[in-house]
């Protein structure tokens, strides 16, 4: 386990044909998922560390990681499927909305995600996370870096 993936759009506004659709992150998660082998995020994925600046982020990033279709990430996070003891937590630290020091928040994601397969999670750790996601994205929507970690050791070909 261990495979991460990049991408980069244009800045949103800039020839665009959707200017407001992140197209860039859609496409580094479904590659992401390929490289790790992973049909199907939301039942695979114990813990998600997805940068989340403002609340509206979750159910937008949840639906552009492909967790879930289109317009219901909405439902996933109202049900409260996305807390600790949920279907998929999702920021269990607490994420960007509690500490979001620009610059290292993305690398943050990443940690958390690490601490939370190797059960360091302490109050906010998700019981028996196997495999964790990581995602960071920056300039105008255009940026973005995601990986999966996993409790066991990384399989060599």
């Amino acid at each position: 386990m261990d495979p991460c993936h990049r991408a980069a759009h244009r800045t949103a506004g800039v020839r665009r044909s959707r200017p407001g659709e992140p197209q860039a992150g859609r496409d580094a998660a479904a590659a992401l998922w390929r490289a790790a082998g992973i049909t199907n995020p939301i039942d695979e994925i114990d813990a998600a560390e997805i940068y989340v600046p403002f609340s509206w982020f979750e159910p937008m990033w949840l639906e552009n990681l492909g967790f879930v279709a289109e317009g219901e990430g909405w439902k996933l996070t109202e049900a409260g499927e996305t807390a600790i003891g949920g279907r998929l937590p999702v920021n269990p630290s607490g994420g960007v909305l509690c500490s979001n020091p620009i610059g290292a928040s993305g690398l943050i994601r990443f940690a958390e995600a690490a601490i939370q397969v190797m059960g360091k999670g302490g109050d906010h750790q998700v019981p028996n996370a196997r495999k964790a996601m990581g995602h960071a994205y920056g300039g105008g929507s255009q940026y973005y870096s995601m990986w999966v970690v996993g409790s066991g050791k990384p399989v060599t070909p």
